[in-house]
């Protein structure tokens, strides 16, 4: 059984694996992206590989480190549509009009004279941008789209400001603004303000498209239709603080000032704050999430900025596909990424090799046991037995995690079960237990 798995990891491995070019470090991507050269058994990317290929569903997805591809896979050319993760592009775009006074955040519906098929009350009309864009207007109409939250107030329930409310006719109608505000078509903004000076690899404009039932409101939402790649670049404008190369697209205190929370949130996992369509990773016990924050939409799409590890993570979905990547999945997700970079620390720390060596029998397949062995050579910690050729190599990564150090078998992982004494009862690859004798 265990023969058959290492021939799975060995045909996996091959599809993951990573293109790497030796070039000096630089900072921003040219017209490709280019990839880190580190690729050692313990890195958190490989220790990553087989949870993305079982549990999140992924088609394309970028890790960014430093301005560069850490990890990648799926399709990261081809274009889908963002859904929710739409609103905090246009949060991106709101920046400069904000600071150059052309929008301002205080300006309310009744100065701006908007309306929709049911009218607004005078009450509603008194809420602002600010809190338009906040999901905090205390509007609690209809959305010309499905995807705002549950159990929405009622009307006049809440007064603007009062309350934070997920309701996309806030973020549609925050699209109606940018347009009368700015003179400009979003999507034309779009591409003349991000898509060509972030060098965009797949942006088309005529891929793009709003939708809406008129019926239920005349605020159509803005959908955007992105690749991965491309998410990754407005993702690391963001981690740059809103510079690019020697340009600054975003002023910088837009991005502070939209990435300060401003509700706490219920409900939405790890995001337990938003600010100006943004969500945030706030009041986390996991402190390399300190200041991250990211975009979210429905399927499983996420633009995820962790400044603490210098890192974008851009991950796509696509609903054609019947594919999707829940909250919960990307939250663990998250949190194994975490884990494996606070790991990498610890791969130099003196382990002793002695508890792992012995003899070990895969009871997968009833009157079928294999038999391994785990052996000291020199200082290395290595597996015997009738499926390897010769000894492999194991790499251990923590006093519980170990990889098997064969580049083109995608360094499978080894996860060993320790019994309160320490003592190592057997370990886990590919979710079968191997048992210590």
């Amino acid at each position: 059984m265990i023969k058959a798995i290492l021939y799975s990891i060995l045909l996996v491995g091959f599809l993951f694996t990573e293109k790497v070019t030796a070039q000096d470090h630089y900072t921003y991507p040219d017209k490709e992206w280019e990839y880190t050269s580190e690729n050692s058994p313990c890195s958190p990317m490989n220790l990553l590989k087989q949870y993305v290929i079982d549990s999140l569903n992924t088609t394309g997805l970028m890790i960014i480190k430093s301005g560069k591809i850490d990890f990648e896979y799926g399709d990261t050319e081809e274009i889908s549509y963002l859904a929710s993760a739409r609103k905090s592009v246009l949060s991106m775009m709101y920046g400069k009009y904000v600071i150059d006074g052309t929008i301002n955040l205080n300006t309310t519906l009744k100065e701006l004279d908007i309306d929709d098929v049911n009218s607004l009350t005078e009450t509603e009309k008194q809420a602002t941008i600010d809190q338009i864009i906040n999901a905090r207007s205390g509007v609690y109409l209809p959305a010309a789209n499905a995807g705002s939250g549950a159990n929405m107030p009622e009307r006049g329930q809440f007064k603007p400001g009062e309350h934070f409310y997920y309701n996309n006719w806030d973020f549609n109608v925050a699209g109606t603004i940018f347009e009368q505000k700015t003179g400009n078509n979003i999507y034309k903004a779009f591409e003349d303000e991000f898509a060509i000076p972030l060098g965009f690899q797949d942006f088309e404009l005529a891929n793009q498209k709003k939708y809406g039932n008129e019926k239920l409101s005349i605020h159509p939402a803005y959908h955007f239709y992105l690749s991965t790649r491309d998410m990754a670049r407005l993702g690391y404008l963001m981690l740059r603080k809103g510079k690019w190369n020697d340009k600054q697209i975003i002023p910088e205190n837009w991005i502070n000032k939209t990435t300060t929370m401003v509700s706490k949130t219920e409900d939405y996992g790890l995001f337990k704050g938003y600010s100006y369509m943004w969500w945030l990773y706030v009041d986390s016990d996991i402190e390399l999430l300190e200041g991250a924050y990211t975009a979210a939409g429905a399927w499983g799409q996420y633009i995820t900025i962790i400044p603490k590890l210098d890192m974008v993570i851009a991950h796509k979905t696509k609903s054609r596909y019947e594919r999707r990547t829940p909250i919960p999945a990307y939250d663990k997700f998250i949190v194994k990424l975490i884990e494996g970079e606070k790991q990498v620390q610890n791969t130099n720390k003196n382990i002793d090799l002695r508890p792992f060596v012995g003899s070990y029998t895969d009871n997968s397949v009833e009157g079928q046991p294999l038999n391994l062995e785990m052996i000291i050579d020199g200082e290395s910690l290595k597996i015997k037995g009738p499926i390897f050729p010769q000894p492999v190599n194991i790499v251990l990564c923590s006093e519980t995690n170990g990889v098997l150090d064969v580049r083109d078998m995608g360094y499978p992982s080894l996860a060993f079960k320790k019994d309160q004494h320490g003592k190592i009862l057997g370990f886990n690859i590919m979710n079968m237990f191997i048992e210590k004798n």
